[in-house]
């Protein structure tokens, strides 16, 4: 028998899915007719990167990973096409003898139809692929993830200016009938960007996730994200809120502030930059009141350091809430060489019953961007230095070092 009801996921599922389909029946009314023509083009990229951990009191690591992918892309007329990406990941040494194919991670990363393109007011997605909104914190494409990210559903697009456009997606997490989920689990949303003059850009966004499990969660969030230049000053805003209910149980003390700046120096060849994110959260939270906000399917190596403390703020503080005070600073080698630094201290919201809510302070140092021609290079070294309010949540079992190399071809950093 299947754990979760049916009577549950229907509506939402059958509401959903109508909408998604209404999406694209009217982008394929909207879209003018034209001559065919058909084109193919043949993609892809490499990289290979060396990590090792080491944590006082555990157990070190050291690995090397690799992706491959191969890319085509065929445009069928000026408005039908589709994208397809096969992806391999694997640990050097995994097949355990050098005459292995076992092909564990080898799968379509993507694999989708387009409809119209950016000429046309419409255009659709249809199939398995990456997405990204604003800056990427609640719903991003994580680059250093060797897997990566990417999700089953129809995206569409409509312009509204030549600096506005908005967008809508539905996206299907589970799904209750295939063999391996006992329950349906959805993500939609809209967002929409809007260029206010040559250096001001507004975004505005609402997602809602669902997983029809038992206990379920019916999540919604809402935010904006505002980012402007000012002179050698560049700076980004950012607000949100989340409500609903989360495993069952209501959500509460779920909001997000953040802000970072940084300017220029020596002719735009250095910058010095200051950022402070609070990720709301409550301690004890009242009876059926679970507490926090979460980055949902963010990109964290972007916000909150690369040694990967925090993957989910809610979780990695049972509730507790974060804040982050970033101080960085980058400094261009060479032709876009970039040495950067960045000076992280993690602390929780709500302290109440730890004494001391310092978390961790982490040192990020890298150098990334190109080597020679077509090939990019990304290494650094993190050290990780734990707070009592760390230790007493299990956050951070004792100080960390985190080191790393990777060589890149056809692999574009952002």
């Amino acid at each position: 028998m299947r754990s979760a009801p049916r009577s549950a996921s229907a509506p939402w599922s059958a509401t959903g899915r109508w909408a998604c389909a209404c999406a694209v029946v009217g982008a394929l009314v909207a879209l003018p007719r034209a001559a065919s023509g058909q084109e193919f083009d043949l993609d892809g990229s490499i990289w290979s990167r060396f990590e090792t951990r080491d944590i006082d009191g555990g157990a070190a690591e050291s690995f090397s990973l690799m992706q491959t992918r191969l890319d085509v892309t065929a445009t069928f007329s000026p408005l039908v096409g589709f994208f397809a990406q096969a992806q391999d990941v694997r640990f050097w040494g995994e097949e355990t003898r050098t005459a292995g194919a076992t092909a564990n991670e080898f799968d379509f990363h993507q694999a989708y139809l387009t409809l119209g393109n950016r000429e046309t007011p419409l255009r659709a997605r249809i199939g398995r692929q990456e997405y990204e909104i604003g800056f990427g914190r609640l719903l991003g494409i994580p680059i250093w993830s060797a897997i990566g990210r990417a999700y089953d559903g129809v995206t569409a697009t409509a312009s509204l200016s030549n600096d506005a456009r908005v967008e809508l997606f539905g996206f299907q997490i589970r799904e209750e009938e295939s063999p391996a989920s006992t329950s349906d689990e959805y993500l939609a949303g809209a967002w929409a960007e809007f260029g206010l003059g040559d250096t001001r850009t507004l975004h505005l966004f609402g997602l809602h996730d669902r997983d029809n499990a038992d206990p379920r969660t019916a999540r919604t969030t809402l935010g904006t994200e505002y980012v402007a230049t000012s002179g050698p000053v560049f700076y980004r805003i950012e607000a949100a809120v989340q409500s609903g209910q989360v495993a069952g149980s209501d959500l509460t003390a779920a909001s997000l502030l953040a802000g970072f700046a940084r300017v220029g120096f020596a002719e735009g060849r250095g910058t010095v930059g200051l950022g402070l994110e609070r990720y709301g959260g409550d301690a004890t939270p009242g009876p059926g009141e679970t507490a926090g906000f979460s980055d949902l399917f963010g990109r964290n190596h972007r916000f909150l350091g690369f040694a990967d403390l925090f993957n989910d703020p809610r979780a990695n503080t049972n509730g507790r809430g974060l804040t982050n005070l970033d101080l960085r600073g980058t400094w261009d080698l060479r032709d876009g060489l970039i040495l950067r630094v960045d000076l992280h201290r993690f602390a929780v919201v709500d302290d109440d019953g730890l004494g001391d809510g310092h978390l961790a302070d982490e040192i990020d140092v890298q150098v990334f961007g190109p080597l020679y021609d077509q090939l990019d290079v990304r290494a650094g070294a993190s050290w990780v230095g734990g707070g009592d309010g760390g230790r007493a949540l299990g956050t951070i079992t004792g100080d960390q070092r985190f080191g790393y190399i990777m060589l890149s071809v056809g692999t574009w950093w952002s």
